[in-house]
């Protein structure tokens, strides 16, 4: 059976849909993964009103209901409890482990860290019970992908406390210094578990597919740590946790909700029988329970994450760092993405010419570079033995890596100035392979560190003109900032809308500039080319 499953194109939900994609083709089914991305022209609202989600959730759902795809793989825990209109739990696969997990410098435990070390978590739950342990501790707010979050460990932070099934799924259990006991560190409900959805109306073949995939301990635990969340009505940003496991035919339920501060807390057990009807009975129970003992009183059950962005609206382009959508529209923001440029290969010649001669170094200054190598013949006249391969950050090495070249140097985190920085300083001579309208950067940083740098173009960057929808919003002044991730993006912008335009949030001293010399009103520039420093720079570019 040939079977579309749909995902978001982040690097953990990519991995999420994969296991269940291996799943099903382990069963011999032919497995389809379909990358989900929201459009321009399509306003978030229709998406949000599926079951409450946010946007990428819903974008996910609506993909499965217009049959674009036959299933969706979500994170348990980040769906709504209440169900999606003509969407069906098709399976539960088996959960990963629940609990969450401390990354720390120098191998620290919890109790190990010196009193007033900074300990980032984007959780009011983990927040809450890291303070009832370590009320000595400062927690940090942060938010952006797992691998922004745990870069942080060690830089400004601490400690990180992040899910341990996340850190698992992507390889990286290895940062983990201390699981916390989900017995007493009690995890978000379902948490480490996948949700599986289909239409209501599948064909029986493809619910007998997922009926295979199906684990009955990790179905029931799930179902009542989540009773646990709908009977409270509880918020995202409540500290409300949650945790079942099945023993001897009976699901066994501990559920808690801790002051903010962790000076407070309530807690009860509950079980009943091994069913699913049973199963939500003892979750809406432990919650009654939990509000007769005054949770209502304690926290603010409907409390939801603050939304600093809410009503406004980012115009984006789609190629833009991993997780930026995602982190601008958990801030609240309408985000429209777009098309503004598209790569146009150029003649290998010029290449293969250049790096036949001696070279020290050759740089890849982005993943789309890599993209216009291989397209143009990099395995062809691929780096000789001698030569040192170096990456302007972790997503252009993740695509060396799938190209078969492995790194010698990877800035982290990304950027000219970040590659700049990592380098050796000269003599030496370094080719960059890039765009005809390349950035200065790091070129002159490079030739300030005494090497001879030239660039070669292997691909054009042509800009595309905008939806009808998009320039109406931009002339309209219905876009409220505008994310220009090169001097192409905001080009291609200004020749299809014209000025004066929304503030600028630039990736980049070069992005700026050339945003500028458009009378382009650059009002942030965002540090780092992560989705957490540019969801900073936009929210401080809108309050301005």
């Amino acid at each position: 059976m040939r079977i579309r499953l749909a995902t978001r194109g982040s690097a953990l939900a990519w991995t999420q849909s994969g296991t269940v994609a291996d799943a099903l083709r382990a069963l011999g089914h032919e497995v389809e993964l379909v990358k989900v991305t929201t459009h321009g022209d399509v306003s978030t609202a229709p998406l949000a009103s599926l079951g409450g989600t946010g946007v990428f959730v819903g974008a996910v759902r609506a993909a499965v209901l217009a049959g674009e795809a036959d299933l969706a793989v979500h994170s348990f825990k980040d769906l709504p409890t209440a169900p999606a209109d003509g969407l069906v739990l098709g399976a539960v696969p088996p959960r990963e482990d629940p609990a969450d997990a401390l990354c720390a410098r120098d191998g620290l435990d919890l109790e190990g860290l010196p009193s007033g070390a900074r300990v980032g978590t984007g959780s009011p739950r983990r927040a809450a019970q890291v303070l009832a342990r370590r009320p000595d501790l400062a927690v940090v707010a942060i938010r952006g992908n797992v691998e922004t979050r745990l870069r942080r460990a060690g830089d400004d932070l601490d400690a990180v406390v992040l899910a341990a099934a996340g850190l698992r799924r992507l390889g990286l259990e290895a940062a983990i210094t201390e699981r916390l006991d989900p017995e007493e560190f009690l995890p978000a409900p379902a948490q480490g578990a996948l949700a599986v959805e289909c239409r209501a109306d599948a064909p029986a073949e493809l619910q007998e597919a997922l009926a295979a995939l199906d684990d009955l301990p990790t179905r029931l635990c799930s179902l009542a740590e989540r009773a646990v969340l709908a009977r409270l009505e509880a918020g995202c940003a409540a500290p409300v946790a949650a945790h079942a496991v099945v023993s001897e035919g009976r699901v066994l339920l501990t559920a808690t909700v801790v002051s903010l501060d962790g000076s407070r807390q309530l807690r009860v057990h509950d079980d009943g029988p091994a069913t699913e009807a049973d199963a939500e009975v003892v979750g809406r129970r432990v919650a009654g329970q939990l509000l007769d003992a005054g949770a209502a009183e304690l926290v603010e059950l409907a409390a939801s994450r603050p939304k600093p962005m809410a009503g406004r609206t980012v115009l984006m382009p789609r190629r833009a760092p991993s997780g930026t959508a995602e982190a601008l529209a958990e801030a609240g923001a309408d985000v429209v993405q777009a098309e503004f440029t598209r790569r146009q290969p150029l003649p290998v010649t010029a290449f293969a010419a250049a790096f036949a001669e001696h070279w020290d170094w050759l740089v890849v200054t982005s993943a789309r570079t890599v993209d216009a190598l291989q397209a143009v013949g990099l395995d062809h006249c691929g780096p000789h033995a001698h030569v040192r391969i170096a990456a302007v950050g972790p997503a252009t090495a993740s695509m060396l890596s799938a190209a078969g070249i492995t790194p010698d140097l990877v800035a982290d985190p990304g950027g000219g100035a970040a590659l700049v920085a990592a380098f050796p300083d000269g003599p030496g001579r370094i080719l960059i392979p890039g765009a005809e309208d390349h950035s200065p950067e790091p070129t002159a940083g490079l030739v300030a560190k005494g090497w001879e740098v030239r660039n070669v173009a292997v691909y054009r960057t042509v800009g595309l003109p905008l939806p009808a929808e998009v320039v109406e919003r931009w002339q309209s002044g219905a876009v409220d900032a505008f994310l220009v991730t090169a001097g192409s993006v905001a080009r291609a912008a200004v020749a299809s809308a014209g000025l004066p335009g929304p503030r600028v949030v630039a990736l980049g001293s070069s992005a700026a500039e050339v945003s500028r010399d458009l009378g382009l009103d650059v009002a942030a520039v965002a540090e780092r080319p992560d989705a957490d420093a540019i969801t900073r720079a936009a929210v401080t570019a809108l309050v301005r």
